[in-house]
């Protein structure tokens, strides 16, 4: 009888422990989705002086500024066969809370060298996005630069053709 009792109580300590701990699991997850901006919309303020807070009531979309710290550009491949492969060029162009600026035209440059330009899509997407190939005649390392009104974006990259 006691060695019942035992085992009944050794089992109830069990199932609270393994609800305690998917209790803390369950408010871990909770906290953790509430303070994430992505999910629930950004929690961000205004980075003006002023703490009044304004409200608008009509639906006119105002553009956003562009963030040439936040915008970014890649390629891929960044080793490709001269005169025979192309490489993608993807340039995001992003405002101050890293969300895409859209009907923005980008510009690639290499500086003073010389390569092949394709525009896939110069003008950016709703998520800000502009998408290039390029192409080079003669083997080296070019160093690709985007621009966005007439204002070279801070991250540059580089491609060897072969």
């Amino acid at each position: 009888m006691e060695e019942e009792t035992g085992k009944k109580n050794s089992r109830t300590v069990t199932i609270a422990i393994i609800l305690l701990i998917v209790f803390i699991l369950i408010l871990i997850l909770f906290l953790y989705l509430i303070r994430r901006p992505a999910l629930f919309g950004s929690f961000a303020q205004s980075s003006g002086s002023s703490s009044k807070s304004t409200t608008t009531t009509s639906n006119v979309i105002t553009p956003q500024e562009i963030s040439f710290d936040n915008s970014y550009l890649f390629a891929s491949p960044l080793r490709a066969a001269t005169s025979v492969e192309r490489v993608r060029v993807t340039v995001y162009v992003l405002d101050g809370q890293g969300m895409g600026v859209s009907g923005q035209k980008a510009v690639l440059g290499g500086g003073s060298t010389v390569f092949h330009i394709y525009p896939v899509n110069d003008v950016t997407d709703e998520s800000g996005r502009a998408v290039f190939d390029i192409s080079a005649d003669s083997s080296g390392l070019y160093i690709i630069e985007a621009s966005v009104n007439g204002k070279k974006l801070n991250q540059k990259v580089s491609v060897n053709f072969d």
